[in-house]
């Protein structure tokens, strides 16, 4: 573990964990599925920090479809992880027999590129597979299905809190995804009125180490271009406009609602704002990488113009967070990324 760069992940939300809030993690049975996504490694990184404690979990069940990246490999020889490498979009999850106090359902593809490309296993994922996760529950278990800003597609207001619904229909190039975020939730609902505590997190552009080096994501190309061919140039959504949340962050907020959330449904979002334009700016100026940029060309991915999200429900439970400045998350993004490429 030495000179492993997942240390980068564990030292970043080791300011998260904190014994005394989590002593009913204790000898509890968890799964998580996406493990090796952005989410699943903070996840990852903080029962790792757990198992520090006296009050640590049984065991810790990683399920992820892609390979294990060879940093996380040391993981194989910790007896508190379980880890499966199973494709559950094709029904694998009825291998998961077991029962689970507490499951994290992150398992999705998260990039347009990837999710429109998969839509098939994108629907089932959301559907399907959320269905029969729930059902994998002990008996006062809790469940987090983390869904998406995605789902307010097509509205032009700027104040988008969870009672809004969003504007596009099945015929979206994004259908497969938005679509099938909206019914994982309805299926979360549903479970809820038989008591079953489960609370769906709608996220909105997270971003930290943890992103993969062939990321499809606009944040992640910006970097790894400005590092690997020391130039960046925008032609398409320059002037689309984003609220970035960094990782721990995310997980900070995602830790209150899944353990202590009273509410179906909470926005999970940051407080920064900034054009797809800047953003390259930005991140070409912490890198020392050369900007271009021509005449803006509107992207015809389907992807939205504005993406921010109203948090008020969330601050009004949990009161406010001193969110990571976008500056800071982005250099130790770069920093990840310049390991990762190394």
């Amino acid at each position: 573990m030495k000179n492993n760069i997942f240390n980068l992940i564990i030292n970043d939300i080791s300011k998260v964990y904190n014994y005394k809030n989590y002593k009913f993690l204790k000898n509890k049975r968890i799964l998580i599925t996406g493990a090796t996504g952005l989410l699943g490694q903070y996840f990852i990184g903080f029962f790792l920090n757990s198992l520090q404690s006296k009050f640590k979990p049984q065991k810790i069940t990683l399920v992820h479809k892609s390979d294990l990246p060879f940093y996380l490999k040391f993981l194989k020889k910790n007896k508190f992880f379980d880890i499966k490498k199973i494709n559950l979009s094709s029904k694998n999850v009825n291998k998961l027999k077991k029962k689970y106090d507490y499951i994290i359902h992150s398992a999705t593809y998260a990039q347009p590129s990837e999710f429109i490309r998969n839509a098939h296993e994108t629907i089932n994922l959301n559907t399907y597979v959320t269905y029969k996760l729930i059902k994998l529950l002990k008996h006062n278990g809790r469940f987090l299905f983390i869904s998406s800003s995605e789902i307010y597609s097509g509205i032009k207001k700027k104040n988008i809190n969870e009672d809004f619904n969003g504007n596009t229909n099945p015929n979206h190039i994004r259908a497969c995804y938005i679509e099938s975020k909206r019914c994982g939730e309805a299926i979360v609902n549903e479970f809820r009125k038989k008591k079953i505590h489960a609370v769906s997190a709608r996220l909105c552009l997270a971003y930290g180490p943890g992103f993969k080096i062939n990321d499809g994501r606009v944040l992640s190309q910006f970097i790894r271009k400005c590092i690997t061919q020391r130039k960046i140039k925008i032609i398409k959504g320059q002037n689309n406009l984003r609220s970035y949340i960094y990782i721990t962050d995310v997980i900070k907020m995602l830790l209150n609602i899944f353990f202590k959330g009273k509410k179906n449904v909470y926005n999970v979002g940051g407080n920064s704002k900034v054009t797809i334009l800047n953003l390259g700016k930005k991140i070409s100026k912490l890198t020392s990488a050369k900007f271009l940029s021509k005449k803006n060309d509107k992207s015809n991915d389907g992807a939205p113009e504005f993406a921010k999200i109203d948090i008020k429900r969330y601050e009004k439970e949990f009161g406010k967070l001193k969110f990571v400045n976008l500056n800071d998350g982005l250099e130790k993004t770069i920093d990840w990324y310049k390991k990762l490429i190394r």
